[in-house]
Formats: C-alpha cells, structure tokens, sequence
C-alpha cells in the first residue's frame, strides 16, 4: 500500500526523520495551490520565492531517490485548492 506524505511550503526541511530512508511505498505529495498564495495578501516576490524553494527541494529529495509528485501552479491538473474536512 502507498502512503502519502504532504509536503507544504514551510515545512522544507531536509533533516526531517521522513527523509533519512528511501521506501519505495512513500510518496511525498507537493502543490502550488492559489489556496495557498490568497488566503492572505503576499508579496508576489514571496510567492515566487515559495515555490522556487519548493521545487528545488522536490529535486533535492528526488535525487536522493524518494518518489515526488509536484503539481505546479499552472499544472492543467491543478484545482488550486485542498479539500478541507473536519
């Protein structure tokens, strides 16, 4: 069975215990979403700041072998939101 890790914005932390074994069922899950970008006004320099880190360490933890799944901004796939439930 796959498990699913979420990976947001400001949890890019590479000494994170998740990422010290490479297991071929984990799946680290990472979006840019509006959701993310609008909830509060931001500076667009921050935004763009945000991403480029997250994409940078979701080739980080690719060359180090985990499976990423990144869905960029303009990814046709994004719905540039999480489902919330509670």
């Amino acid at each position: 069975m796959t498990e699913v890790r979420l990976i947001l914005g400001d949890q890019l932390s590479p000494t994170h215990s998740w990422y010290g074994r490479i297991d071929p069922d984990v799946v680290f899950v990472m979006m840019e979403t509006r959701q993310e970008t609008d909830y509060v006004r931001h500076h667009a320099q921050k935004i763009i700041a945000i991403f480029a880190a997250m994409r940078e360490f979701a080739r980080t933890l690719r060359e180090w072998g985990h499976r990423v799944e990144y869905l960029a901004l303009d990814d046709v796939d994004n719905r540039q939101t999480l489902p919330v439930q509670y």
